[in-house]
């Protein structure tokens, strides 16, 4: 065995090595000071813990990268701030590492247990895309965000394990398992709403009543609004919180490739949507438009492109100009306006605009048209199923340029126009041929139309130009319309309406009339010869009977007053029923008006709880049918929107469409601008009109009802065709007096069911050119597309056109010059002879 002594390891010493600077005179220097490292030792960890992780948030929350291609990690406000504990933690534990300190905050273990929590949780969701993040790292390195809660918890976990061993047990006790619970608990608690969503999505689509009714009062309660929205528009999705994935695993939606399918298609969704908030999905900012996700817009599919719905908002489209030019015949009882709106597109894909018109009452629409490379093409018309058929050939599966115009229910319109394209811009007309309503012998008045739908935008500052014309001295209910006289002779009407201003209050445009003009005449379309219209004293005759339909939705809470005062006008003893669309519904049949009945309706409305999004058709189906035996029976139908048609209860309206006999008059009051798809294109309700909304429900409601019960003398006008006892000359009037009587005698054919009958009907529409509940416009790009879908383009110069600004006064002048020419004639032939 050597002798050598072992190594003392008891204590171990460090031996420095200074080394040894000489001057230039070669005396010893000084040695300078030892350079710190470059990086400290706890970078890794503020790079992996902090910074890495607070880059993830602030990118996440900026564009919504993962939201948009995947899930939502970051829903709310508070889910940020909750996920924002971790770099904190982090951070806060770093900081108390380098000081060395031997004290320790009893919060700490606390933060950090949180810390683990949210991290943990958020890598399990994120790790299943984590072999696509690896690839995705070699594409401008974005595969390093879906890294980035893993690397965090994994960070925080070194993080806990360090401090532990520093302090002890202090960190294998209760205080990190609280911060877990807390954790967990701020996670579930946060994952209410989503999970409340998906449960009532669920049972909202049942077939059982009170199980949909429940779905239905929980989305109201606890649902999410953003993300039931975002759903209207796509109903694929992760779930991202604890308890929306044990919702998922026990409901009857379907696990696709990490995606989770709802069992509700968008058009499901989209009736929930109503039903729980009462407004129209599209009322709201697209959750692809606004906010955290508007970069991505430019990319959404659009599932509503070429169907018949106006569908969700899309991004980029907008607005670009609105103007509406006009003339009005006070004389003719008739007036023509010209829509001419245009779009531009900023977003990356070709886009379809989809417009709804609410028209005057009475009114059709007579002449489409699409700009198509800079030149105004015009319409052809045909059947509804043939235009329609043709503008889904050429906009869908060619992307050409079609206009595509057609009914949408009484007294409404939708066009449609694709492409718009990306960077550029589409324009198109719509012409509206509309009768007067006479207020007096020498007064006729017509109200604007409006957009009451629409899935483009409207920019800041874009108002719709209007310019109305006329012979006789014109005035308006809008303060935005200033009346002038035209130098020469006629009178007109410009200037600027808000869409608010022109959809929530229409305004009414009045022209003075020669109270001794009673008849007029026009030429009609084809051979079906010359129309007479006559203006008649109509008899002091009231209904017989008045239904009186209220929508119980939410949206006619703030006119229950004006609608309970209204009642006042109805006189003692009329016939009056009322029926409420509420939960439960309420009907009361029509009775004879008296004190106790007129109690009886009033403590209805007082009772009815105005909440959500109401089904109309069944109310509207009974009130329909206990008016069947009244030959003059009246149905008033006030109420909300009603952006979608009810698959449950649909059907109902479509049966007594086909089963009934004799119809009601209807009328409709919308106190609120917006979509009707309730009322279908039936014979019932082609003869509906739609009663001006002036802005005051009280005054409006209080017109009607005493018009239809009181008996008044009012007037009205009569088109018929010219017989043998028109043999004397009439006086030419407006043409579109004809058009007028050709969309009457549609409406009046349609009611008599059968092939013949609808054939008759759309070969009188095509003539006149009309837009009615059987034929449609459509405006194609080429000949050959015409040809090959058997439709004819209208010849420029036989539309209705709009006098130019200051027309009439040209017309004068030449009249006038012509006058001269012919007196300064007269005293030549004088001297000749």
């Amino acid at each position: 065995m050597s002798d050598r002594k072992r190594p003392d390891t008891s204590e171990t010493k460090t031996i420095h090595f200074e080394p040894v600077v000489k001057s230039p005179d070669g005396v010893a220097a000084e040695a300078p000071a030892a350079r710190p490292s470059q990086f400290p030792a706890d970078t890794p960890a503020v790079l992996f813990g902090v910074l890495f992780p607070l880059a993830v948030i602030a990118i996440e929350w900026a564009t919504g990268l993962c939201a948009q291609a995947f899930f939502d990690p970051l829903p709310t406000l508070a889910h940020a701030v909750l996920v924002g504990l971790v770099p904190l933690a982090n951070l806060i534990a770093l900081v108390h590492l380098r000081k060395n300190s031997t004290a320790l905050p009893g919060w700490l273990p606390v933060l950090t247990g949180v810390s683990l929590a949210v991290s943990a949780f958020y890598a399990l969701i994120f790790f299943p895309l984590m072999p696509l993040a690896v690839v995705a790292v070699l594409f401008y390195g974005l595969g390093l965000l879906p890294m980035g809660p893993v690397i965090a918890f994994m960070t925080t976990l070194r993080l806990k394990t360090r401090l532990a061993q520093r302090h002890g047990d202090a960190w294998r006790g209760r205080p990190v398992k609280a911060g877990i619970a807390i954790g967990l608990a701020a996670l579930l608690l946060l994952d209410v709403p989503a999970a409340a969503t998906r449960i009532g999505l669920t049972w909202a689509v049942s077939t059982n009543a009170t199980e949909r009714e429940r779905g239905v009062a929980l989305l109201r309660a606890l649902g999410d609004q953003d993300l039931l929205l975002r759903l209207c528009y796509d109903t694929v999705g992760r779930p991202t919180g604890l308890l929306s994935f044990l919702v998922t695993f026990g409901s009857r939606q379907v696990f696709d490739g990490g995606q989770v399918h709802l069992a509700n298609s968008v058009p499901e969704v989209r009736e929930i949507f109503y039903r729980t908030y009462g407004i129209a999905f599209n009322t709201l900012p697209a959750p692809l438009q606004k906010g955290r996700w508007a970069q991505f817009g430019d990319f959404t599919f659009d599932p509503d492109h070429g169907g018949t719905e106006v569908g969700g908002r899309i991004k980029g489209l907008d607005l670009v100009s609105s103007r509406i030019d006009g003339s009005v015949n006070g004389d003719s009882a008739v007036g023509y306006l010209e829509w001419v709106l245009e779009f531009r597109n900023t977003s990356a894909l070709a886009r379809e605009a989809r417009v709804g018109f609410a028209l005057p009452p009475g009114a059709v629409v007579s002449r489409a048209t699409l700009w198509i490379n800079g030149v105004e093409q015009e319409a052809a018309y045909g059947g509804r199923g043939e235009v329609r058929k043709a503008y889904q050939e050429v906009a869908i599966r060619q992307a050409r340029d079609p206009l595509l115009v057609t009914t949408k229910g009484a007294g409404r319109v939708l066009a449609q126009a694709f492409p718009v394209p990306s960077n550029g811009t589409i324009k198109f007309k719509i012409g509206i041929t509309s009768p007067m309503t006479l207020t007096a012998a020498n007064r006729a008045e017509m109200a604007l139309p409006a957009i009451f739908e629409r899935n483009f935008n409207f920019p800041d500052g874009v108002r719709h130009a209007v310019w109305i014309e006329g012979k006789s001295m014109l005035s308006a209910s809008a303060g935005g319309l200033n009346a002038a006289a035209i130098a020469g002779g006629g009178f007109r009407l410009e200037g600027f309406v808000t869409d608010a201003d022109l959809a929530k209050s229409r305004p009414i445009i009045v022209a003075e009339r020669d109270a001794r003009v009673i008849t007029m005449a026009a030429q009609a379309a084809g051979n079906h010869g010359t129309v007479v219209q006559t203006i008649v004293n109509r008899t002091a005759v009231p209904t017989s009977a008045l239904m009186i339909v209220v929508d119980g939705s939410r949206s006619m809470e703030r006119h229950r007053t004006a609608l309970r005062a209204s009642l006042e006008t109805i006189p003692e003893g009329r016939f009056v029923g009322l029926a409420i669309a509420s939960e439960p519904a309420l009907t009361i049949a029509p009775s004879a008006w008296t004190p106790d009945h007129a109690r009886k309706i009033r403590a209805a409305l007082d009772a009815t709880s105005f909440r959500g999004g109401q089904d109309n058709a069944p109310v509207l189906a009974e009130a329909v049918k206990l008016l069947e035996g009244e030959p003059g029976g009246a149905l008033l139908w006030i109420h909300g929107p009603q952006p979608v048609a009810f698959r449950a209860s649909q059907a109902l309206l479509d049966q007594i469409s086909t089963r009934l006999t004799r119809f009601p008059n209807v009328a409709l009051y919308p106190v609120e601008p917006g979509a009707n798809e309730v009322l279908p294109d039936a014979p019932w309700a082609w003869g509906g009109i739609i009663l001006p909304n002036s802005g005051s429900t009280h005054s409006d409601l209080e017109k009607y009802l005493s018009q239809t019960l009181s008996g008044k003398p009012s007037f009205a006008i009569k088109r018929t065709l010219a017989t043998a006892s028109h043999s004397a000359p009439l006086a030419l009037g407006s043409s579109h007096i004809a058009k007028l009587w050709a969309a009457d005698e549609v409406n009046a054919m349609m009611a008599n069911a059968g092939e013949a009958a609808r054939a008759n009907a759309t070969s009188i529409a095509a003539d006149h050119r009309l837009v009615t509940p059987v034929s449609g416009a459509v405006v194609l790009e080429t000949k050959a597309q015409y040809s090959e879908h058997n439709l004819q383009p209208v010849a420029t110069a036989t539309v209705p056109t709009v006098p130019e600004p200051h027309e009439w006064a040209m017309i004068i002048i030449v009249s006038c010059l012509v006058l001269w020419t012919l007196y300064r004639q007269q005293p030549t032939h004088r001297g000749v002879a």
